[in-house]
């Protein structure tokens, strides 16, 4: 029943459903006598939503599709290039009409069935509250981005002799867009400015959140099927717990500072250096700039989700105690 509920984006947020058992609503039964029990059942800890998706459950879905994106974002145009630029009499113009031809490839596939999920008649993946044929903030920001990237391939591809540097260009400008969004919003919530519009789950007028919380929300909703009920509990987790809030307004300025750094040095070279070099410089220093900071987030992570849920017991066993001094002897 619970997994069919996760599956229909019906589950309950309620602590009592996410911790059965409890004796009251302070979870002080489960928090004081069941440690161990609390354990087995996946560290459920009372008033903290779990968000019950687990990437190694995915992990043959999550390789093959990030793996292929990675292999037509950076890889390809990279592997195609040198060969075909060195070692062939190809006219130049063909030379790049046959790399700009795989991009999009795999991504507009999966763009394509994100969009489907999104405005199929069934109300499983869209933002809470959302409607069918209003797309998440992460499509818009895909559309834009997508957008910019082929246009610029196109472009920079017609003339006879086309232009190499700007077709260096996408990947980091793609980078730039990613961490202005990231700052912008970073700003914004340490403010506590107000959306101008309705971000995926968050309605007009609310605080605005990290957008790397509308990145995951929206990404393991749609992209993972995780549907509508990570989403409330995704939300649910951010609201409750500080340690999680932390969590995720530090990886939003970590990767926003990092994607505005990679996007702008990366095009400031293209720009300063042979068009040979710079092409690949393009296209390959983003991607070693992901594959070092993922590396650093799921480290960073893993110690935080490890701290908030020491943290969230701890509270709880002083709560109880507090509790039991308050409460007289019958």
């Amino acid at each position: 029943m619970a997994s069919n509920d996760l599956e229909n984006g019906t589950a309950a947020l309620n602590p009592s459903s996410l911790s059965p058992g409890l004796a009251d609503e302070s979870g002080c039964a489960s928090s004081t006598s069941s440690a161990p029990a609390v354990k087995n059942r996946s560290e459920e800890l009372p008033g903290l939503p779990r968000l019950n998706y687990k990437l190694l459950h995915h992990k043959k879905k999550l390789f093959l599709v990030g793996g292929l994106l990675v292999l037509e974002g950076s890889i390809l145009p990279i592997i195609l290039f040198y060969p075909l630029w060195y070692t062939t009499d190809l006219r130049h113009g063909i030379l790049f009409a046959i790399i700009t031809s795989f991009f999009g490839l795999v991504s507009g596939l999966e763009f394509a069935h994100r969009s489907w999920r999104l405005i199929m008649k069934d109300d499983k993946y869209r933002p809470l509250d959302g409607k069918r044929w209003r797309f998440d903030f992460t499509h818009m920001t895909l559309s834009i981005g997508y957008t910019v990237m082929t246009g610029i391939l196109i472009g920079a591809s017609i003339p006879h002799e086309p232009l190499v540097r700007p077709l260096a260009m996408p990947l980091p400008l793609f980078f730039i867009e990613v961490g202005s969004l990231a700052i912008t919003s970073g700003f914004m919530d340490a403010r506590n400015m107000p959306t101008t519009c309705k971000v995926s789950s968050t309605p007009k007028g609310a605080p605005m959140p990290p957008v790397l919380l509308t990145f995951i929300e929206d990404v393991v909703a749609v992209d993972g099927g995780a549907g509508k009920t990570y989403r409330k509990r995704l939300l649910g987790r951010y609201k409750a717990s500080k340690h999680f809030r932390a969590l995720i307004k530090g990886l939003n300025w970590f990767w926003g500072v990092g994607c505005i750094l990679v996007g702008a040095g990366s095009l400031a070279v293209v720009w300063t250096i042979p068009q040979e070099i710079a092409y690949g410089i393009g296209w390959g220093a983003p991607l070693v700039f992901t594959i070092l900071w993922t590396c650093i987030t799921i480290l960073w992570a893993h110690r935080s989700l490890q701290t908030e849920k020491k943290t969230w017991m701890a509270d709880l066993r002083y709560q109880c105690q507090q509790k039991e001094e308050k409460t007289p002897e019958s």
